[in-house]
């Protein structure tokens, strides 16, 4: 049977944590089977360098390449994205840009937390910013440490020993769902991108 490939290169191996969002948009939008690669086996170095080796490494129908916004805009941060692939010799990518890093996309499930915290019962208030407010949010990751702190439920003595780092890389295979990400206008736009993709192949098979 014929599979899709998706290969995925981020900025650090803790943005694992954003295959699962590639899978929710490919199950949205491809219609055949699929599996995406975390190149997590590339060298420090320019990013059409990486890309390239990548490429070599995991060859697939679909690149995508991350960068946090950070303190750029999503347009300069495609830019970049773009001319890394072209360098590579990848006329096409996807740019994943989560504003202002990828904890912002790891803020809107409550439950979610709560479950990588290992506690999907607890009640405590997470104090997790509104959908309107989240790309606003000078620092997610602060916020998304102190949620998942607060989500453990864990005395001061245990908390110390609470891996924050291993829960974050949990928290996107605990959503069951993209409906609140689809209202963050960095995800509208990666998923835009996908469905552009999909809709444009769709088109030369029928040509």
């Amino acid at each position: 049977m014929q599979r899709f490939t998706a290969t995925l290169v981020a900025e650090g191996s803790s943005d694992q944590a954003l295959v699962p969002f590639i899978e929710f948009v490919l199950d949205a939008h491809c219609t055949i089977p699929h599996v995406t690669t975390f190149a997590n086996d590339l060298p420090k170095g320019a990013l059409s360098e990486r890309i390239a080796q990548a490429l070599r490494l995991h060859p697939c129908d679909l690149l995508f390449v991350h960068r946090d916004a950070d303190r750029a805009t999503v347009a300069e941060r495609e830019q970049e994205i773009r001319d890394a692939a072209l360098t590579a010799g990848k006329d096409l990518a996807v740019c994943v840009i989560p504003v202002r890093m990828t904890e912002a996309w790891l803020l809107v499930d409550p439950l979610a937390i709560r479950r990588a915290a290992s506690n999907p019962a607890g009640n405590s208030d997470l104090a997790l910013p509104s959908i309107a407010r989240l790309e606003a949010q000078a620092d997610p990751k602060i916020t998304l440490f102190a949620a998942l702190e607060s989500a453990s439920g864990l005395g001061s003595n245990r908390l110390r020993r609470f891996d924050r780092h291993r829960a974050r890389r949990q928290i996107s295979g605990f959503m069951e769902d993209v409906s609140l990400l689809r209202k963050l206008p960095s995800f509208q736009h990666f998923e835009a991108q996908v469905q552009r993709f999909f809709h444009q192949a769709a088109v030369s098979n029928t040509c």
